[in-house]
């Protein structure tokens, strides 16, 4: 019998606004969902501490499209801070067959 229950990533709903932001144990981030998530927040494993805003930004959009499972075109901010970046997800792809 087949589970009735969905993948975690089907109720996130669309994520609508990305900011990395740097703290002095590294880079962390903020995903914002329209849905019942509403937010996805976290540590970036990737871009060491040194890196530049541009490089977290990057690897915040590659984390983005993994929690939905969704190609994201995101458009970026000018930056307004020295150590945070703020993007608008401005399409989202298709959610994949469940």
């Amino acid at each position: 019998m087949a589970s009735k229950r969905r993948p975690y990533w089907r109720a996130l709903g669309t994520p609508t606004s990305l900011v990395p932001y740097r703290t002095p144990d590294g880079w962390r981030y903020a995903v914002h969902f329209t849905g019942l998530a509403d937010i996805a927040d976290g540590t970036l494993a990737g871009p060491p501490h040194s890196s530049e805003p541009d490089i977290a930004q990057a690897a915040l959009v590659q984390k983005a499209e993994e929690l939905p499972h969704r190609r994201l075109d995101v458009l970026r901010h000018a930056p307004d801070q020295p150590n945070w970046r703020t993007g608008t997800v401005t399409v989202a792809g298709p959610l994949p067959p469940a």
